[in-house]
């Protein structure tokens, strides 16, 4: 009940247009009481009587409470509907918002494709609810009210009969309920499941077919889609059977009244109009209870999907702006870290007294074997993560201080695997500077050696580059993030391997362009190539978490440490690696 009510509270902005639907929906149900009521008078004061004086009047009425009801079924519905698509987009929006405000953490362990199916098939359940669920409830509700006084006001004796199998059905729903709702979070669960699979599944596609394991991710696929599927065909098994019994006691009693009221008729207790219209109002008294029934599928839907979207606006992000967070004014480029420890999660220790100074302009690279926190590092400087105990400064601010959107709007980082969006090559830079005008777009790409390239493409600067900018070769890509990230001229740039994965003609070629780009600029360097690094200002060495040698590369060759054998062991290697 708990998630209803906050569901219910999710619609009060929209009070206003509820309003005008209930009243819709009221003066609905008060309609579809009155035909029956002139059907009587048909047959008592027609039929009966063989008077035709009131028969066109009488038709003339029916007519124009059918056609009032059709009138505002078409408001009701409208209304209703477009309620529900404003109420749905309005919380997909919210919902979008508050997963870019999550830290890197939550999206680490939650899988893209479980997020997706919260963003789209639960929101679904829940729009639902919105158009058949909650007005449609409080209009039944309504119809079995008045048609239970109408019932006792036309015959009480029958109207006593047709209660009868009320308490039935009430504990029959009640333990329908019971049964229902966890099948629904399974239902859900498992189609987050699918989700999440075939997400993982297109985005490793060339994995797959490079290793032909296509079979195999079938039968997983196949496997999570067989969970779903028995998850919905034990949920169709209860309301398949319980519907149906539900209007098995309706119509007994249906039955019921209909001998009753005939020999009610015969003996002249009850005119015949009275019956018919009895027997008309029997249907407005059990439809809405089999409508509730069927709406409260609906709800139990709506009850699965509203815990899991819940779930998510619920949860609290570890990284976020303190209440007296002020903004960073621009900076000079210093960046400190003072006796830093650091770790993922409940993972074990990543840094360890991490304590070093980085000058305004000064270029500075991290180096070490793989896992020895080089990458962590950038990451707290971005403010990705906070470390648990020490502070990392950027001109003496603690980044803990300023709001985050004023640090990561003068940092820029370029990846090993940059991600690039499935767009033109002109709005991939434009995320650097969303108003840059063409000019400034093809300065920042000459600046990183891409211009000539991109000139080149089909369309140019308007050529589609795929998913993940995979019509690009990763030389390309490299220089087209680095572009990005020049037009966003940060104080602060940040180059995590960004030529690792490129071959010896496109690192020589991005490397020409960081040498023009790092001028004047703070600059924390991941190495993976050694090579790369020789001309930065200090190096810092980094294994196992700590710090071990910082100096500038000359100073480490002389030491003879793990720098030095670093460096001698790809030197080694090269000639191998060619």
């Amino acid at each position: 009940m708990q998630v209803l009510k906050r569901l219910f509270f999710l619609l009060t902005p929209y009070w206003n247009v509820l309003l005008i639907s209930m009243v819709l929906l009221i003066a609905r149900a008060a309609a579809e009481l009155v035909p029956p009521l002139f059907q009587k008078a048909v047959v008592d004061e027609v039929l009966t009587s063989r008077n035709l004086t009131y028969i066109g009047v009488l038709i003339a009425c029916l007519v124009g409470t059918y056609a009032l009801q059709q009138l505002i079924s078409i408001g009701d519905n409208y209304i209703r509907h477009a309620l529900g698509e404003k109420f749905i987009f309005d919380l997909r929006v919210r919902l979008y918002a508050y997963l870019q405000r999550m830290s890197l953490s939550f999206f680490e362990r939650t899988s893209t494709g479980e997020l997706m199916s919260r963003v789209t098939n639960d929101l679904s359940a829940l729009e639902r609810f919105v158009t058949h669920g909650s007005a449609l409830t409080a209009v039944d509700l309504l119809r079995l009210l008045g048609g239970t006084v109408v019932l006792f006001v036309l015959e009480p004796r029958l109207a006593a009969i047709v209660m009868i199998p009320v308490p039935i059905l009430a504990l029959a729903f009640r333990h329908y309920n019971t049964k229902i709702r966890p099948v629904y979070r399974r239902v859900r669960a498992r189609l987050g499941d699918i989700n999440a699979k075939l997400q993982d599944n297109l985005s490793g596609i060339r994995v797959i077919q490079a290793f032909a394991r296509e079979n195999l991710e079938q039968e997983r696929f196949a496997a999570e889609s067989e969970n779903y599927y028995r998850a919905r065909v034990k949920g169709i098994r209860y309301w398949s059977t319980f519907f149906p019994a539900i209007r098995f006691l309706g119509s007994m009693a249906t039955v019921v009244v209909l001998g009753a009221g005939a020999i009610m008729v015969m003996r002249g207790q009850m005119s015949l109009g009275t019956l018919v219209a009895f027997l008309a109002y029997i249907t407005s008294f059990y439809e809405p209870i089999n409508r509730l029934t069927e709406v409260d599928n609906v709800f139990q839907e709506a009850i699965a999907a509203g815990e899991r979207i819940f779930e998510l606006l619920d949860h609290t992000t570890e990284v976020k702006d303190a209440p007296d967070a002020a903004g960073l004014p621009a900076i000079k480029g210093k960046m400190a870290f003072e006796h830093v420890y650091f770790r993922y999660e409940s993972g074990d220790q990543v840094l360890c007294d991490i304590t070093f100074q980085i000058a305004p302009g000064e270029v500075v690279a991290l180096v070490g074997p793989s896992g020895a926190g080089k990458t962590s590092i950038a990451n707290l400087i971005c403010r990705f993560y906070d470390p648990i105990q020490g502070k990392v400064t950027i001109d003496d601010y603690d980044l803990r201080h300023v709001k985050l959107a004023s640090v990561r709007s003068q940092v820029a980082v370029v990846l090993q695997d940059s991600f690039l969006f499935n767009n033109t090559v002109a709005q991939n830079l434009l995320y650097g500077k969303p108003d840059a005008t063409d000019d400034e777009l093809a300065a920042a790409a000459r600046a990183a050696n891409a211009h000539e390239f991109i000139i080149e493409l089909p369309a140019g600067y308007d050529t589609e580059i795929g998913e993940r900018g995979v019509k690009l070769s990763g030389g390309q890509k490299q220089r087209v993030a680095l572009a990005r990230a020049i037009l966003a001229n940060p104080r602060i740039l940040i180059l995590d391997e960004a030529t690792s994965s490129v071959d010896a003609e496109a690192e020589y070629l991005i490397q020409q362009a960081l040498n023009k780009v790092l001028k004047g600029r703070s600059a924390l360097v991941i190495a993976h190539r050694l090579s790369t690094i020789r001309n930065a200002d200090k190096i810092i060495v980094l294994d196992q978490g700590r710090i071990v040698e910082m100096g500038n590369h000359q100073d480490l060759m002389q030491r003879g440490g793990l720098y030095r054998q670093l460096y001698t062991r790809q030197m080694e290697l090269a000639p191998v690696s060619v």
